[in-house]
């Protein structure tokens, strides 16, 4: 079914990024909504992954003190159409998540894997950069 080599499953951010470090071919799983379609195919048979899924920290959205949204990379995009912070101060940016897929898709798919991804059907991007919106990286 699902051919790769190696699963890491690290239980925090500092982990996580020490993984990539010491595996910088391995892949991060996040939602899977398509990594784990592209490993089915065959197209990333016998690659290491790097499942960041579980990590609570990379979770969420608020409402920042200077008055920015903060939204955490592993929100789903369910959530972020749904958030309450969303609905009041970018509400386009629910509406464009909530045209992405399907109902399955917008549940497990996460804003930062559809930034990341770097296609052009990226619904997200486009209306994170018509905000200037701010990526923070992080590594070691």
């Amino acid at each position: 079914m699902y051919n790769f080599n190696k699963l890491y499953e690290p239980t925090s951010v500092e982990e996580a990024l020490r993984l990539r470090k010491e595996h910088p071919e391995a892949l991060i799983l996040a939602g899977g909504s398509d990594i784990l379609i592209k490993i089915r195919e065959g197209k990333l048979a016998g690659c290491d992954l790097i499942n960041i899924y579980m990590l609570e920290d990379l979770r969420g959205i608020c409402l920042e003190d200077d008055g920015s949204v903060l939204i955490r990379p592993l929100t789903s995009f369910t959530d972020v159409s749904m958030h309450p912070v969303i609905r009041e101060h970018v509400p386009v940016l629910g509406d464009a998540v909530d045209q992405i897929g399907g109902p399955q898709i917008r549940n497990i798919g996460t804003i930062g894997g559809n930034i990341c991804n770097g296609v052009t059907s990226a619904d997200s991007a486009t209306t994170l950069k018509a905000y200037d919106a701010v990526l923070e990286l992080t590594s070691l």
